[in-house]
């Protein structure tokens, strides 16, 4: 490595008090990000970040005349906003300049953002989720009488799938429900009020908070415990599963694990690692199974959900999980099986450094201006 640059780039989203609140509720706080910087200091990086789409493409132009072993490490926390290839940003454009980058791959980012698509995953994997609807906002026409609006266009596309159940509103029958925004994190646009037990309920959900976000998915409603694990690794590296916890909401003000409660800047859910050995072992193996067919590289927290009878049940997954000492469940379930917050640091970097030796970066390594005949822009 060049003894001047540095050997890390933390490109991350760092909150903004002049953005609105919905839009960075996902992205790091200052002290957080300085909290990484400092412990990967301690491991002997050299470590700059950068905050700024447009500085981290003239770093990346920098830095592209060194070699690729040479090239600094992307320690992704960008989170962005109002795209649904938000978090795929950072690595696509690692992938494709060639450079090393913790986290998993665009595709899995991807994939792992959409609800819809995790749990259509999941099934193909024979992993157990809550079945579901997906419903589009610009196919909802708002209206006091969702009812009568809809029963007649929805009467011919009803899915007997007991899985997914196509693209339409939930009926009668599958009340109560819950809705979700698709391609959101950190519980973005759930509350209470997404809990539907009724047709009343589903009327003043479509008029007041539906209109909110583009696509929507409509499950039927777990009743049960909440738990959360982390998974770490990548194809080549190997991966393992952290013991699970429970999420306890006795401190939070809501009774639903909601945005109110899943802020960035605060913790008062609580981790209890108390999952009796059977349940355990089973949301351990379908958490692996996923990480592994999808090939995630990195750090990745699944949440799961009981249903009726406190069977586990998918619910998602994070491919760019909060990584804040302070606030965030993936360290902590990190720390409860593997070791410390350094040691965290310390292995997403080595995946990073593994995975860039993989052929998915071949393309960036061997194309080079130099070697090129193209025509010059």
């Amino acid at each position: 490595m060049n003894s001047d640059s540095p050997s890390v780039l933390i490109v991350a989203d760092i909150q903004n008090p002049d953005l609105d609140p919905k839009d960075t509720q996902e992205w790091e706080d200052q002290n957080s990000v300085l909290e990484i910087k400092r412990t990967l200091e301690e491991l002997e990086e050299k470590v700059d970040i950068i905050e700024f789409p447009s500085k981290l493409l003239q770093k990346l132009s920098d830095y592209s005349s060194l070699e690729p072993q040479d090239r600094p490490v992307l320690f992704h926390l960008v989170e962005g906003f109002r795209s649904r290839n938000r978090e795929a940003l950072l690595p696509a454009i690692a992938e494709y300049a060639g450079f090393p980058h913790t986290g998993s791959d665009a595709y899995a980012q991807n994939l792992s953002l959409d609800k819809h698509l995790s749990k259509l995953f999941c099934v193909s994997a024979g992993v157990p989720t809550s079945p579901w609807s997906l419903v589009e906002k610009d196919s909802v026409e708002v209206t006091t009488n969702v009812d009568s609006t809809f029963s007649d266009a929805w009467d011919g596309v009803r899915n007997l799938d007991p899985i997914f159940r196509g693209s339409r509103l939930p009926t009668e029958s599958e009340f109560p429900v819950f809705f979700k925004p698709r391609s959101e994190g950190s519980s973005l646009g759930v509350g209470e009020e997404n809990l539907i037990s009724n047709q009343a309920d589903l009327d003043q959900f479509i008029r007041s908070k539906f209109p909110l976000y583009s696509s929507w998915i409509c499950e039927s409603y777990l009743p049960g415990e909440e738990w959360t694990l982390a998974v770490i690794g990548s194809p080549t590296y190997g991966y393992k599963a952290s013991q699970v916890a429970r999420i306890g909401l006795e401190n939070s003000p809501e009774k639903i694990y909601g945005e109110i409660t899943k802020t960035k800047l605060s913790m008062p859910e609580k981790l209890h690692f108390d999952l009796d050995q059977e349940r355990f072992e089973y949301i351990q193996k379908y958490s692996l199974k996923l990480c592994k067919i999808l090939k995630t590289s990195g750090a990745v927290r699944l949440d799961w959900k009981a249903d009726a009878q406190g069977k586990p049940m998918f619910l998602e997954w994070n491919t760019t999980p909060g990584l804040s000492s302070y606030y965030s469940s993936f360290p902590i379930c990190y720390s409860q099986s593997f070791g410390t917050y350094s040691d965290l640091m310390k292995e997403l970097l080595e995946i990073a450094r593994v995975e860039f030796l993989t052929e998915r970066f071949t393309y960036s390594k061997l194309k080079k201006e130099k070697q090129t005949s193209g025509i010059e822009g």
